[in-house]
């Protein structure tokens, strides 16, 4: 299989010198329309018609099993396949092409080329005419409905054994589809196929559930958990070629205690263990377990509820003060909770992941941006207009958002200098796509908004960051030297990173000082701004300018909040 990175484009006089071409090396020659099955012909005057079925050269009356047309179109890769005819055997060469059509529309279709190759002595096996309704046409695994079929028909024959259901998919498959092509994806589904079809044998029943999710299901005494890491790790490095991207293949494992429950919820409860490590960059394998169905519910109402609480206003922008040594406000960090209409409140740990696994949340950033950016309308012309907010992007708000264009509009909207909203990205964030994320960072700084590296410290690559993003401000995460047991060791690593992000003059925040002595300490080294519970929990606003002006007005340091402020 030859990948074409993009298809090449033709006019109906181009095309007809190709087809004449490939004539001389075929026997048959034809354009096929593949997602009707139709060959078109091209009209000596220039016309295009849409001829009959592709399908009965070979005397059938769907679509040919195994469609290899149709899987090169939606893979862009040109694909060879032998066919049966009769007692002849005939290779058939598909390349994908786009068409341009009289009317200036372009077309995607397939250049079929067919050769007789010999005879085939075996009896020709009768073409399924069910084989579409059963197999999947892209990866040629079974469907749900008869991988279904085959799972129930296994348990009521041997209902005592022991099995496993196994749920695979890939992590943001649609951001795959949306960074390098759809077809690029449809590759990486027919390459997990073939890594299933190496590694079981008829003794398992495996097919694509839906979209990039995959069913496998097995005798528990077949199930090697070394084995099956060792291929997802080889398999996913092979997947994608891509110096900013990892293909992610996660699996969840489900042990069957009642085979007469309805197969579907079998899968469920696989599909139920993968969700959590969804966004675990260190697990590819989770087991379910009980608990897992609670929190299901739990996470199936915050779902359905979310509209709702967006439009009843139940999300609250609560600041977190940003302060200087000197102990003055100089900002605050826009965080976000759920304050529910019985009174109860929820906190992004609850909501967020949940939400990030759809669209949702980056509905939700949006209106907790604009939440912040009304907030710094109201301090204007007041003691708190110096006050900067800063406000998270999620690396999935790029992909949905035109962030610099959604935040410079917001500011216009309110009449906001865009240099009193600072927008933080994490580093995980960052490093996934330098370059690109680096064009977004200056797109920023067009529109005159301050960008802060969120969580500095928990990625893999924080020196190679700082070189190529232009950020303002080092935002440096004290949870990651929390557990280590050499505190030289810590002091020497937070001592160092101040002293580069000074050397580069970029802005230090150090985020969860708790105590007097880690702020005196950090102030030793260079940092000279903080945020944590020493001086407060995130707050409701009404609380935050009650504190900040207080600090104002009496000139001197706040002093650590008690915690019944807390969330």
């Amino acid at each position: 299989m030859r990948h074409l990175k993009q298809l090449k484009q033709y006019s109906l006089h181009e095309i007809g010198a190709i087809l004449e071409s490939l004539r001389k090396s075929y026997d048959i020659v034809r354009i096929v329309d593949v997602e009707e099955c139709r060959v078109i012909h091209i009209q000596p005057d220039g016309t295009v018609h849409h001829g009959n079925n592709c399908f009965g050269i070979w005397n059938r009356k769907v679509r040919c099993a195994n469609c290899s047309s149709y899987r090169a179109c939606l893979t862009c890769s040109e694909i060879d396949k032998v066919e049966r005819l009769g007692n002849d055997r005939e290779m058939i060469h598909s390349i994908p092409i786009y068409l341009e059509l009289p009317n200036g529309e372009v077309e995607t279709c397939v250049i079929e080329c067919v050769k007789y190759i010999g005879k085939d002595e075996e009896k020709e096996k009768p073409e399924d005419d069910f084989y579409i309704h059963t197999h999947d046409v892209l990866t040629r695994l079974y469907t749900q409905e008869k991988m279904f079929h085959e799972i129930r028909q296994r348990l009521m024959n041997s209902p005592n054994e022991k099995y496993l259901m196994l749920m695979g998919n890939i992590r943001n498959f649609n951001l795959i589809n949306r960074l390098f092509g759809v077809e690029c994806g449809n590759r990486i589904l027919v390459g997990i196929a073939d890594m299933l079809r190496d590694l079981y044998t008829e003794e398992e029943i495996y097919g694509r559930y839906r979209d990039d999710r995959f069913v496998v299901f097995m005798k528990k005494d077949r199930f090697r958990e070394d084995m099956i890491l060792d291929h997802i790790r080889q398999a996913s490095r092979a997947f994608l070629e891509s110096p900013i991207y990892t293909v992610q293949f996660k699996l969840g494992v489900y042990e069957l205690t009642d085979p007469e429950m309805p197969v579907v919820n079998m899968v469920e409860h696989a599909e139920e263990a993968v969700a959590t490590i969804r966004n675990d960059r260190d697990r590819s394998i989770a087991f379910y377990h009980p608990d897992m169905m609670v929190q299901k519910l739990k996470n199936h109402h915050i779902m359905t509820g979310f509209q709702r609480a967006l439009d009843n206003n139940e999300f609250q922008v609560y600041l977190q003060p940003q302060v200087r040594d000197d102990g003055l406000i100089r900002g605050a960090e826009a965080l976000v909770r759920w304050r529910r209409p019985d009174g109860s409140l929820l906190l992004p740990g609850e909501f967020l992941d949940v939400l990030n696994h759809s669209e949702l949340l980056s509905h939700l950033d949006v209106h907790v941006w604009e939440k912040a950016v009304q907030v710094l309308h109201s301090w204007k012309g007041t003691e708190l207009e110096r006050l900067h907010i800063s406000i998270n992007v999620d690396p999935s708000d790029f992909f949905h958002t035109d962030v610099p264009k959604v935040l410079s509009g917001l500011c216009g909207k309110y009449g906001v200098s865009t240099n009193r909203l600072r927008v933080e990205i994490t580093e995980t964030a960052l490093i996934e796509d330098v370059q690109r994320q680096n064009e977004m960072v200056e797109r920023l700084h067009r529109a005159g908004f301050l960008v802060e590296i969120d969580d500095f410290g928990k990625g893999y690559s924080s020196l190679s960051l700082l070189k190529d993003i232009h950020a303002d401000v080092l935002k440096i995460d004290m949870g990651f030297l929390q557990s280590t047991q050499n505190r030289q060791r810590s002091r020497v690593i937070l001592n160092s990173v101040i002293g580069m992000a000074n050397e580069l003059n970029m802005g230090v925040i150090t985020e969860g000082v708790e105590t007097l002595e880690q702020a005196e300490s950090l102030t030793a080294m260079g940092c000279h701004n903080f945020q944590g519970y020493f001086y407060s929990r995130p707050v409701p606003v009404k609380d935050f300018e009650a504190l900040a002006l207080e600090n104002v007005e009496m000139g001197f340091g706040v002093r650590r909040t008690s915690d019944s402020n807390a969330n």
